[in-house]
Formats: C-alpha cells, sequence, structure tokens
C-alpha cells in the first residue's frame, strides 16, 4: 500500500533524460518491455504521460451533475509514470539506450552511450 505522506517538491526542479515527444521503453514494473511516446513531462514529480502501448489507465468515478451537463460513470485517465522506469528507445538497436550529454553549436545534445546515436535537439 503506498504512503499517505507527500514529501514535498525540491526546490530545484532536477534535469530528466526524456522529454515531450520521445520514444521510450519501460524497463521495470508491469508494463516492462513496451514502447510508447511521452506527451508530457512533469519534472518537479519526476514523471511523465506515456502514450501507446506502455499507457497505464487509472479508473475514475465520476458523480453527475445534470446542471453542469455532467454525465456521471467511470472514465479512464492516463497514470504518470516515474522517469526512472523509463528509457529512451534507440532507433539503431531498437533497445533501450543509456544517454549523455554533450555541448554543441547547437545546444545540448543527447548521445546514446553505446551507438552512439544522437537524439535531435528540442525545438529545433
Amino acid at each position: 500500500m503506498p504512503s499517505k505522506v507527500k514529501l514535498p517538491l525540491p526546490a530545484k526542479t532536477p534535469k530528466l533524460h526524456v522529454r515531450t515527444g520521445d520514444k521510450v521503453v519501460v524497463i521495470s514494473g508491469a508494463n516492462r518491455g513496451k514502447t510508447g511516446t511521452v506527451i508530457k513531462v512533469f519534472p518537479a514529480e519526476q514523471r511523465a504521460l506515456v502514450d501507446g502501448d506502455a499507457a497505464v489507465y487509472d479508473t475514475r468515478h465520476i458523480k453527475a451533475n445534470p446542471q453542469a451537463g455532467v454525465e456521471g460513470g467511470r472514465t479512464k485517465r492516463l497514470r504518470p509514470l516515474h522517469v526512472s522506469k523509463l528509457a529512451l528507445l534507440d532507433p539503431t538497436t531498437n533497445k533501450a539506450a543509456r544517454v549523455r550529454r554533450e555541448r554543441t553549436e547547437q545546444g545540448v545534445v543527447r548521445v546514446a552511450k553505446k551507438s552512439g546515436h544522437r537524439f535531435a535537439v528540442a525545438g529545433k
């Protein structure tokens, strides 16, 4: 059973190895080995929303509210995964890749350690 204690968020948001639009592989848990695309990243919580085979859904129960036009029932909602469970998908080997950062003229580039594949710079 998960802890009821909420830990405080860090003062400085940590850097993550995944970004929005990245193809990732789940490396631990029930969905191990499944791939997906990162939709949104939450750096302060160190979590990411993943769509595709690796997507994990929660069922939410919604109470009907006729005045607001809300119909009651159950809906599925994406659950964010912790970034430690995700690894970038290396397109050359089609496997999970560990990543290092290199500084270039375009900015900081992520490079796969084994294959040397360079991942695109965000926003460029």
